[in-house]
């Protein structure tokens, strides 16, 4: 439970409880899963397997930038 010693000991006496959040590895990753959150890290074989499933996210997409001059050519326009 979060909060410092007294605040626990008043809850203890008041009788409230708070429901205890899995903090371990199994638990974070059952609640990732069950949440159909877009996985962080994945092999190149389960980026594909992902987006054949779920499809590809827009912050996957590559922007392409619209028609641009490169660097050189807007210098020597100015």
């Amino acid at each position: 439970m979060p909060g410092n010693r007294n605040q626990r000991l008043i809850r203890e006496l008041l009788g409230e409880k708070e429901a205890e959040k899995d903090n371990s590895l199994r638990g974070k990753a059952l609640e990732r899963a069950s949440e159909e959150q877009l996985p962080k890290t994945l092999t190149p074989w389960e980026w594909q397997q992902w987006y054949a499933k779920h499809g590809q996210p827009a912050e996957h997409r590559r922007k392409l930038p619209e028609h641009r001059q490169s660097w050189w050519r807007r210098l020597l326009l100015r």
